[in-house]
């Protein structure tokens, strides 16, 4: 198996990526090996709700997560958004 683990992945996002949008509240973020043994990383952006939130956010953030996971190469990345109201500012 990779040694890629869920800390690992929120590190990496948390420095890499949060900073460079605003309405990044959190990350929730799944491991699992697949059959040949490599890791699979789910990440499930957590953003604030916003009525001018638009798909092209969607598309920065999710083009800039698949850069950052570059660096540790697991065999398959899956990215989901979710809004929330629940954030401190």
């Amino acid at each position: 198996m990779d040694n890629i683990t869920s800390n690992i992945v929120k590190n990496l996002l948390d420095t890499l990526v949060t900073p460079k949008f605003n309405d990044i509240v959190d990350y929730d973020i799944t491991t699992r090996e697949d059959s040949k043994g490599k890791t699979v990383v789910f990440i499930g952006v957590i953003m604030k709700h916003n009525l001018n939130f638009g798909r092209d956010i969607e598309f920065k953030v999710e083009r800039r997560i698949r850069d950052v996971m570059k660096y540790i190469s697991p065999a398959f990345v899956m990215v989901e958004f979710y809004l929330t109201n629940d954030y401190e500012d």
